[in-house]
């Protein structure tokens, strides 16, 4: 820096004894550059006078609507632009959706084994077993926002706004009621009898003896019994596409599944092989805290374009505004819905049924989300 400066004092010096005398450095400079800028043209000061203006001003605002309940902080730049930055969070209100639990995969008799079954389940347990499964859907969404709002019109009333959402990601869920947890361990509970006895697995071992569904020395073949039944489960779709094997599967030990016989360490299923076929039923079941969920995942960033209008809240103040925002939050893609089991009700199945079947027709004919917020808002200066 002191070169710098020593270079730039040597220069000036060089200059100014170098000139005639009685001249000035500014005589020596062209005749354009000495002529008077014009006025519209940006300068210095006017730029300064400007973001003294942008800081002039600032106004709060609490908003609500579809975006949820929170609050924005505006800063006007000028009669035309205002930034504008603001979060919002959605309460979790609850939406019960109900579903029907079945029995095997033939509808027309699947009310009749669950009646016996649920008989059979609580004199076992002592758990009654509904029909019925009642999951809670609820909103989890939560938004910081950076806008800008534009008043390009000469009624200034009217404002387009564009700008950018940022949040979680996971943007809803859907959880059993704690009412239907007896039910649900009861479910898991067949179902793993029904396992075993598909895969001629013992039930218990008690005292180095394995007690298996199908003793010849019981007076019922339970296996029989269970392999006629089915599987307990909650039918929510079809698939839409093959369900394939990640993996080999590989046998844990010597055994016979159907008449085919399988060494420990035989491959059962190789990886590619059709797990379930296309057109199959999706059946959900309890996870293994004996729950059901689902949740709703988006994009973290939204962008977003929209349009408002505000005006006076009180006649001849205008320190109070009220105003609305309408406009699109786009979501980059169809949202996905994804249970407990890894399953994407979006493009994994077809015909969902019940009142989720319903929200997953409304996301995939929307692919952005409706953003409608009334805004009141106070000059803080």
């Amino acid at each position: 820096m002191r070169r710098f400066l020593l270079l730039l004092t040597i220069a000036y010096a060089t200059v100014s004894f170098a000139m005639p005398e009685g001249e000035n450095a500014n005589d020596t400079l062209p005749t354009f550059w000495k002529q008077q800028a014009p006025a519209e043209w940006p300068t210095l000061e006017k730029a300064a006078l400007t973001m003294t203006d942008a800081f002039k001003h600032l106004d709060l605002s609490l908003t609500m609507g579809s975006t949820g309940i929170g609050f924005d902080v505006s800063m006007p730049l000028n009669n035309t632009f205002a930034l504008r930055a603001g979060y919002a969070f959605m309460p979790h209100f609850k939406q019960a959706m109900h579903f029907g639990v079945d029995v095997g995969d033939n509808p027309a008799e699947s009310q009749s084994k669950f009646e016996r079954l649920s008989g059979m389940l609580e004199d076992l347990m002592g758990y009654k077993v509904d029909n019925e499964v009642i999951m809670d859907g609820m909103p989890t969404y939560w938004n910081w926002k950076l806008m800008v709002d534009i008043k390009p019109f000469r009624n200034k009333h009217w404002h387009i706004t564009a700008g950018v959402y940022g949040g979680n990601r996971q943007v809803g869920k859907a959880v059993n009621t704690i009412k239907d947890m007896p039910s649900l361990v009861a479910v898991n509970v067949y179902n793993q009898l029904y396992y075993k006895a598909a895969n001629d697995l013992p039930i218990i071992n008690l005292n180095g003896s394995d007690i298996y569904l199908n003793d010849p020395s019981s007076q019922i073949d339970l296996k029989s019994k269970f392999l006629s039944y089915g599987q307990m489960s909650i039918h929510i779709g079809d698939y839409t596409e093959d369900v394939l094997y990640e993996e080999d599967v590989v046998s844990p030990y010597d055994q016979f599944i159907g008449d085919d016989y399988y060494a420990e360490g035989d491959i059962i299923h190789h990886k590619g092989d059709v797990m379930i076929a296309k057109g199959s039923p999706y059946r959900m079941v309890p996870d293994e805290n004996a729950m059901v969920k689902a949740f709703v995942y988006a994009n973290r960033y939204k962008p977003y374009l929209g349009f408002g209008y505000g005006g006076q809240l009180f006649k001849n103040d205008d320190s109070w505004q009220i105003s609305f925002d309408c406009g699109a939050m786009f979501w980059g893609g169809t949202p996905e819905v994804v249970t407990h089991d890894g399953t994407d009700l979006v493009n994994d199945v077809k015909n969902v049924r019940g009142k989720v079947g319903d929200y997953i027709n409304i996301i995939n004919h929307f692919k952005a989300f409706p953003v409608l917020n009334i805004r009141i808002t106070k000059r803080i200066f």
